[in-house]
């Protein structure tokens, strides 16, 4: 019975590891800004993230996934998403994702000169 307890553990122990990963696993050191319009705000787990359209030089519509912090993670240090409206035009910063069109969001700059950050104020 000792055995099958064991094994049991050990095939469940790479469904338990694989649950979540590294921010490092998905994004580059590299900073980027993308210029765009808000599309979508999905305020959830485990990322939060914000669907903006940037239209490239050549005038094609590339979408862009910006991912940040889970919801649960964001409401514990007191960052709500309510500011970012869809239609919103915006200026977003962020590390660069391996995969195309993705970032991991430092700061969002609105076109009036205010700004956004997933990370609450420090006073």
């Amino acid at each position: 019975m000792r055995m099958i307890l064991i094994l049991a553990m050990f095939c469940l122990l790479p469904i338990a590891t694989n649950a979540h990963h590294s921010t490092n696993t998905n994004f580059t050191q590299e900073i980027i800004s993308i210029d765009g319009v808000i599309e979508r705000v999905r305020f959830q787990n485990p990322h939060a993230s914000v669907l903006i359209k940037n239209i490239d030089t050549e005038g094609n519509e590339i979408f862009w996934l910006i991912e940040t912090n889970s919801r649960t993670t964001l409401q514990r240090q007191g960052v709500s998403l309510d500011s970012l409206e869809v239609g919103s035009t915006i200026k977003a910063t962020g590390r660069k994702g391996r995969r195309q069109y993705t970032m991991y969001l430092q700061e969002i700059t609105f076109t009036d000169g205010t700004t956004f950050t997933p990370t609450p104020d420090r006073d």
